[in-house]
């Protein structure tokens, strides 16, 4: 019985096992291979990452690790694999079955794995996991690359001096059919191209094969959102279940002050999170990212502010500019606030 259950020693597990650690609360993670950063150990396939923010909420700055602008997928894995070792890692154990296990919060944080699209014929092609990332073995062929992502423009990038011609399509792709050592595919808005190789590179989608009603997920596009998903699932749990308020900070209730704060702050927002504000007479407290769920005071995401009274929606105001926005919080001010 533990208290905490931690499924995966990726970005998303390690970061939320940090947490964990530092609060002092009974958990554990399970990753079913030998050691952490099992994707980044395969993933990008050539070996170069296409952000250098891959510090970690609350770890030692990655720059230690390198100082490059596209740095190295093994800096990565060294700098995970140092993040790891205070924590409470059982590794070379797979979870199929969390009915097996007996915990009071289940996180999952599993990763993603490489998404194959529903196109007829796409068994016959090669994926971006399977096919080989030496240049020569595509010298003189003609290659189609599905995908217009960051897998996809890495390929055809690493192929782009030996392959006889290559296309990179998206989702125009209708069918593929093997005829001998051929492929033709079917592209809308082009008919029957013929091709020597076809590599899927179409992203990756989150591994959803252990989620369970009662469990929390995290899961973001980049180290920078898993770690901010990963710091406000924290947060919450900590106000529900051990009654640790929620950090927040106090601003001067005058719309100008509100304005310049909000103004700042929405930028820096994550997707999926918010601020809230909530008016209390002279002042007004920010309680940063939290899940968008919230429905009190203003809640600020990067792209508007919303005004509940009571959960009810009342105003909205999508121009986050330090003018408009301090018309509508002088507007809006008049209303009164849940407090």
């Amino acid at each position: 019985m533990v208290d905490y259950l931690v499924i995966g020693a990726g970005p998303a597990g390690l970061q939320m096992g940090r947490f964990l650690h530092r609060a002092g609360r009974d958990y554990v993670i399970l990753e079913a291979e030998p050691g952490p950063a099992s994707f980044f150990r395969m993933f990008p396939r050539h070996r170069v990452l296409s952000t250098d923010d891959n510090s970690l909420f609350d770890g030692v700055p990655f720059s230690r690790y390198s100082k490059r602008s596209f740095p190295d997928a093994d800096d990565l894995v060294r700098y995970l694999e140092d993040f790891a070792r205070p924590l409470n890692v059982r590794y070379n154990t797979p979870v199929t079955d969390l009915d097996r296990y007996q915990a009071g919060h289940v996180i999952i944080a599993t990763g993603k794995k490489p998404h194959v699209p529903s196109i007829p014929g796409i068994e016959h092609a090669e994926t971006y996991a399977s096919a080989s990332t030496d240049p020569t073995a595509y010298a003189g062929k003609r290659v189609l690359i599905i995908g217009r992502g960051h897998s996809a423009f890495e390929t055809a990038d690493n192929i782009s001096t030996t392959a006889r011609l290559t296309h990179t399509v998206g989702r125009t792709v209708q069918r593929i059919v093997k005829q001998g050592n051929e492929f033709v595919a079917t592209i809308d808005g082009t008919g029957e191209l013929r091709y020597d190789r076809v590599v899927v590179c179409a992203g990756f989608r989150r591994d959803t094969s252990l989620d369970v009603p009662h469990a929390h997920v995290i899961s973001g596009d980049s180290i920078k959102a898993i770690r901010h998903a990963a710091r406000s699932l924290h947060r919450t749990l900590e106000a529900q279940h051990h009654g640790v308020p929620w950090p927040h900070r106090r601003l001067r209730n005058r719309p100008d002050a509100l304005a310049a704060t909000i103004a700042t702050r929405a930028s820096e927002i994550p997707d999926g999170l918010a601020d809230v504000v909530v008016p209390q007479g002279g002042h007004a407290l920010l309680y940063d990212e939290m899940p968008t769920t919230e429905r009190n005071g203003f809640v600020v995401t990067s792209t508007q502010v919303r005004h509940y009274r009571r959960n009810e929606l009342i105003a909205v105001e999508r121009r986050l500019h330090r003018k408009p926005l301090e018309r509508f919080f002088s507007q809006q001010l008049a209303v009164p606030c849940i407090s």
